[in-house]
């Protein structure tokens, strides 16, 4: 009896360790948003959208609504593409403009949900407002044995605003 005991435990145990990190992705998703504002970046910035992203690090419902939604970019597309970055702005960073990022922070609240905390306004000014982190809330969950980004949701004055999933939705028509 305390063997057949201590084997459940050992499995119980090793289940929990198999669970999948729910902050990797949101931290590639940060590290990758963060490098493209360092002036080293300038002009040869990374797609945190590209197709190896979408097929690893998000579920496959945003990877299907994001791939809609470039069809209709916000810029006018190189002659030859059919599709683009659907956003006037970065969806992470929050805006057209900013600084490089600083006190990175990756908390996992629980229940896939995933807050990154980051100040890129900084530079801009003495304002208050440019001390104040940006907010994101990743909802993640698990597809194929891999934690994967299904949704983001900025925070806006300690609101959650609208999703970009949603947004993707309605740059999408759907």
């Amino acid at each position: 009896m305390k063997i057949l005991i201590a084997a459940s435990m050992l499995v119980v145990s090793s289940v929990g360790a198999l669970a999948a990190d729910v902050t990797a992705p949101v931290r590639e998703i940060i590290e990758a948003t963060a490098s493209n504002w360092t002036e080293e970046a300038f002009g040869n910035e990374k797609e945190v959208f590209s197709e190896d992203r979408l097929d690893r690090i998000f579920s496959a419902d945003f990877a299907r609504i994001y791939r809609e939604a470039s069809k209709y970019p916000a810029y006018d597309l190189p002659e030859g593409e059919t599709t683009g970055f659907p956003f006037d702005y970065d969806p992470i960073a929050r805006g057209q403009d900013g600084c490089p990022f600083q006190n990175i922070r990756i908390e996992d609240d629980g229940d896939g949900q995933v807050t990154a905390l980051f100040n890129n306004r900084e530079c801009m000014g003495d304002d208050p407002a440019y001390r104040q982190d940006t907010v994101l809330i990743f909802h993640v969950l698990e597809e194929n044995g891999h934690a994967v980004v299904d949704d983001i949701y900025p925070v806006e004055n300690g609101q959650s605003g609208q999703s970009i999933k949603d947004e993707l939705k309605t740059i999408a028509g759907q």
